[in-house]
C-alpha cells in the first residue's frame, strides 16, 4: 500500500530541520550563480558583444575570484579595445597565476601585459619620504605593485592617483599622462597622520543609575544569543513533535484495528496504519528537535566568554529506514 506523508507531519519535520541547514548551500549558489554567468560570457565573447560580455566576466569574478574568469575578463577588455583595464587585469592574472603556480597562464598573460604596455603611457612613484604606503589607485583602481615603485601603465590624459598608507590620511594628486619611452615619474605627497580611533564614550554614573545601560556592539552581536533562541525554538518544535506523536500513538492504540486486522475493514485498517505511522515519525522528530535543542543551550558561550573562545556545535540531523538520530561536533 502507499503511504503519503501526512501535510501536518511534513510541516512539523520541515520546521524542525530548518534551522539546522548548513550554509553550504548559499556557497553552491554563488558558485552556480558565478558559473552561469561566466558561461554567459563567454557565448557573448564569442559572438564579439564585448560591451555585454565583459560586464558578465567581471561579476562572475567577484563571486568566484577564479584565475580562469580574470583571464577571460582580461581578454575582452582587450578585444574590446580597453587597453589599461586589460592591463591591470592581465598583470593582476600574472601575479595571481605565479602565486599558484601556474606557469602556463603566468607567462600567457605577462605576453600581452609586455604588449598593452607599448600602447599606453608608463609611470613610477617616487617615495622620497619613504612613506609606508599599502596600494596605489589611478581612478580608484588598484595598481597591482605600484606602491613597490615599479613601473605600471595608466591611460593617457589627466589622471587622479591615490596613494594609502599606514597610519596616514590618504592622498591625492592629479598628473596629466602622455605616451613616451620613458616613464612619468610621480612623487608621493605629503600624507598627514591620520587621527587615533575614538575609543567610546562611558556613560556617567548618572545615566548608569537612570537608565540600563545601551548594548555595546560586541554585547549585541554576540553569537550566544542567536545559539540560545536557536535552542529554544528546537525544544519548542521537538516538544510540538512529541505532543503530536503521543496524540496519533493514543489514536493508534485506541484503535479497534490496533494489532491485529480481524474485524476491521479497509478503511479503519488504512487509518490505524497511516497514524502509527505519524506517530512514528513525529517522535523521531521530537527526538531530533529536542536533543538538538540541549546541544545547542549546553554549548552556546556565556555573555563573558570572548567569541573566539567560544565552543562551536554542528549538529546535523541523519535519517534511514525505520530510524532518526544526529550526528554532530562539538
Amino acid at each position: 500500500m502507499n503511504r503519503r506523508l501526512h501535510p501536518f507531519l511534513l510541516a512539523v519535520a520541515g520546521i524542525a530541520l530548518g534551522g539546522l541547514v548548513s550554509s553550504s548551500a548559499l556557497a553552491q549558489d554563488k558558485e552556480a550563480d558565478a558559473e552561469r554567468l561566466f558561461r554567459e560570457g563567454q557565448k557573448l565573447l564569442e559572438e564579439r558583444r564585448y560591451g555585454e560580455a565583459c560586464p558578465k566576466f567581471e561579476a562572475a569574478y567577484k563571486k568566484d575570484g577564479q584565475l580562469g574568469t580574470l583571464l577571460n575578463l582580461a581578454f575582452c577588455h582587450k578585444e574590446q579595445g580597453a587597453a589599461w583595464y586589460a592591463w591591470l587585469e592581465f598583470r593582476e592574472a600574472e601575479l595571481k597565476a605565479a602565486e599558484l603556480g601556474r606557469n602556463d597562464r603566468r607567462d600567457f598573460a605577462h605576453q600581452h601585459v609586455v604588449e598593452l604596455e607599448k600602447q599606453l603611457p608608463k609611470v613610477i612613484v617616487d617615495n622620497p619620504r619613504a612613506m609606508p604606503l599599502t596600494e596605489v589607485l589611478v581612478e580608484e583602481r588598484r595598481v597591482p605593485g605600484a606602491e613597490k615603485g615599479t613601473v605600471f601603465a595608466a591611460e593617457a590624459g589627466q589622471r587622479k592617483l591615490t596613494f594609502r598608507a599606514t597610519g596616514k590620511k590618504q592622498a591625492t594628486a592629479m598628473v596629466t599622462l602622455t605616451k613616451g619611452d620613458r616613464p612619468h615619474h610621480v612623487a608621493v605627497p605629503e600624507m598627514e597622520e591620520a587621527p587615533p580611533e575614538a575609543e567610546p564614550v562611558k556613560p556617567t554614573p548618572a545615566a548608569e543609575s537612570a537608565s540600563e545601560p545601551a548594548q555595546t556592539p560586541s554585547e549585541s552581536a554576540h553569537p550566544s544569543g542567536s545559539q540560545r533562541t536557536l535552542g529554544f525554538v528546537a525544544l519548542g518544535v521537538g516538544g510540538a513533535a512529541l505532543v503530536a506523536g503521543a496524540v496519533t500513538g493514543v489514536m493508534t492504540l485506541s484503535s479497534a484495528c490496533a494489532g491485529t486486522s480481524d474485524g476491521c475493514t479497509t478503511s479503519a485498517k488504512d487509518t490505524a496504519d497511516t497514524t502509527a505511522m505519524i506517530s512514528n515519525v513525529s517522535f523521531a522528530v521530537a527526538g531530533v528537535g529536542i536533543v538538538s535543542g540541549l546541544v545547542l543551550l549546553l554549548t552556546a558561550p556565556s555573555t563573558t566568554t570572548p567569541a573566539s573562545d567560544a565552543s562551536h556545535a554542528k549538529i546535523e540531523p541523519r535519517f534511514g529506514a525505520g530510524w532518526a538520530g544526529l550526528a554532530g561536533t562539538f
